[in-house]
């Protein structure tokens, strides 16, 4: 992957953060030009990236899959969207082009439930993977495997949840 030096941190956020005006910037930099369309597998959505190098359009690249966004505090579904649309826009690009960014604004599109007791630990939902929409209540039960991969690699609050649930 190329390194580039894509990323500004924007006030207040507490992120660093590259927009796709900066990844579009550096392309043109580098005479890389694309276009993207959304293209749609089995009911999702995917965002592909055609290439274009040397005036050659290359094979078109599937990207990130769009998905429904909770932006925490906002409550306009436009915007929502939108942010989920252009998160995937970018991330497509990237991965099209090989390029890595010092880049973590994920956080802006993760629901940040505040889990406290065992009954919402038991009964929150996993939105990703193949175990999506199970709770963990369901997972430890049914495949335990999981759940200890999960315990692993979960993202904070998957890993507080298994940790309450576990606490004798």
């Amino acid at each position: 992957m190329a390194e580039t030096n894509l990323s500004k941190n924007k006030e207040g956020y507490g992120y660093k953060y590259t927009d796709l005006a900066q990844i579009h910037e550096y392309l043109e930099q580098n005479n890389l030009k694309y276009y993207q369309y959304v293209e749609t597998t089995e009911g999702k959505d995917y965002i592909m990236t055609v290439p274009i190098i040397e005036g050659k359009e290359q094979k078109p690249r599937r990207g990130v899959q769009i998905v429904d966004a909770v932006l925490n505090g906002i409550k306009n579904p436009a915007q929502e969207q939108g942010s989920a649309t252009t998160y995937a826009r970018r991330y497509s690009l990237l991965m099209a082009f090989g390029l890595a960014t010092e880049d973590d604004d994920g956080a802006s599109l993760t629901n940040k439930e505040e889990i406290t007791t065992k009954e919402q630990a038991e009964n929150y939902k996993l939105n990703f993977g193949k175990c999506k929409g199970m709770t963990i209540k369901e997972i430890i039960a049914t495949n335990s495997d999981y759940a200890n991969w999960l315990y692993q690699n979960g993202d904070e609050l998957i890993k507080k949840c298994l940790n309450i649930i576990l606490e004798k």
